[in-house]
């Protein structure tokens, strides 16, 4: 009888892995340079500060329609921020939703830069998802303007 629920269980998984890997529609993977810019650090930056308890220890950070992850170079402007900050290719995200940190354990939250638009060259409206909030609810679009040189969020409104 177990050999059979086990049985029944792995042809499952092998169909739902099979049918992941041929039929669904994921995103591709975005150029993360336009990304990686003075504006995107400053919203993360910020969006950092304003997190509220309980903070998680680690965020990832993600940009595009998929979870493309940036590049090492900018991921090395928030060396020692509060919460570490880690691309979301050193996310584990297993199906109940949760995202822990492969190297340590740690849960964590992924701030995803999903799109900006360039309103004036010193103002960008940015849409940014997190993954701690109920979906449908967890998406934002942030008002960015650059004021004596640095970048900062003006206004929020849900998405």
């Amino acid at each position: 009888m177990r050999r059979a629920i086990v049985f029944i269980i792995a042809v499952l998984l092998l169909a739902g892995g099979l049918w992941w890997w041929l039929c669904p529609s994921h995103p591709a993977p975005v150029e993360t340079s336009i990304y990686e810019t003075d504006m995107v650090e400053g919203v993360v930056r910020e969006l950092l500060a304003e997190l509220k308890p309980p903070v998680p220890s680690v965020c990832f950070l993600a940009f595009g329609d998929g979870t493309t992850t940036p590049s090492p170079a900018f991921v090395s402007r928030f060396v020692g921020s509060s919460p570490a900050v880690r691309g979301c290719g050193s996310a584990a995200m297993p199906p109940v939703g949760n995202q822990f940190e492969i190297s340590t354990g740690r849960p964590g939250l992924i701030i995803h830069v999903v799109e900006f638009k360039e309103i004036t060259p010193t103002a960008f409206d940015v849409l940014i998802r997190f993954s701690n909030l109920p979906e449908g609810q967890n998406r934002f679009t942030y008002r960015v303007g650059k004021i004596s040189g640095e970048w900062k969020i003006h206004g929020r409104k849900g998405a």
